[in-house]
C-alpha cells in the first residue's frame, strides 16, 4: 500500500520537474555557447598579450613570469570554454540522471575556475611585491640616514648638557 503511494508521488513529480527546465533548455544552449566563445576569445587575447611582452624585450626573468601567467590564464580559458560545451550540452540532456551530472560538472568547474583565479591574484600580487623599486628604496634610506644623524645630534646635545650641568 506505501509502495503504490509512493510511486504515485513519484509520478506526479516526475513530469512538473521535467517540464520546468524545457523552459531552460534553449537559453542554457545561448548561454553555453557564449560562454564557449568567450573562452575562445579569451585564449586569444592572452596570446595576443604575451606576444606583445614578448616583443618589447624584456628580461629573462619577467619573461619567464609572463609565460606561466599566459600558462594559467590560458587553462582558465579553456575551463570556461569547457563550461560553456557542457553547458550548451545540457539542451540534448534528457535523462534527469545525466542532466544532474552535468549540472555537477558545471559546478566543479565553477569552483575550479575560481581557485585558479585566486591563485594567479595571488602570483601575481607577490610578484609585485617582490618586484624592487630603487627609487622608493633609495628615499627610505636617506629618509632613515637623516633620522639617524638627527638622533645621534640629539643624544650628544643631551650628553654635553648634562656634562655642563654636573
Amino acid at each position: 500500500m506505501s509502495n503504490l503511494r509512493l510511486e504515485a508521488l513519484i509520478i506526479r513529480l516526475e513530469l512538473p520537474l521535467a517540464a520546468a527546465f524545457d523552459d531552460l533548455r534553449p537559453l542554457l544552449l545561448w548561454c553555453g555557447l557564449a560562454t564557449l566563445v568567450f573562452g575562445v576569445f579569451l585564449m586569444f587575447l592572452h596570446k595576443r598579450t604575451f606576444d606583445l611582452i614578448q616583443q618589447q624585450g624584456k628580461d629573462e626573468r619577467t619573461i619567464l613570469f609572463e609565460h606561466r601567467k599566459f600558462r594559467r590564464r590560458t587553462l582558465l580559458s579553456s575551463l570556461i570554454a569547457t563550461m560553456g560545451v557542457i553547458m550548451a550540452s545540457l539542451n540534448w540532456a534528457i535523462e534527469p540522471m545525466a542532466f544532474t551530472v552535468l549540472v555537477f560538472m558545471i559546478l566543479i568547474l565553477i569552483i575550479a575556475i575560481l581557485g585558479l583565479a585566486m591563485l594567479d591574484m595571488l602570483s601575481i600580487s607577490l610578484r609585485g611585491l617582490a618586484e624592487s623599486d630603487n627609487q622608493a628604496r633609495q628615499a627610505m634610506i636617506d629618509t632613515y640616514l637623516e633620522q639617524r644623524e638627527k638622533k645621534a645630534k640629539q643624544d650628544l646635545a643631551k650628553e654635553e648638557t648634562e656634562q655642563t650641568e654636573s
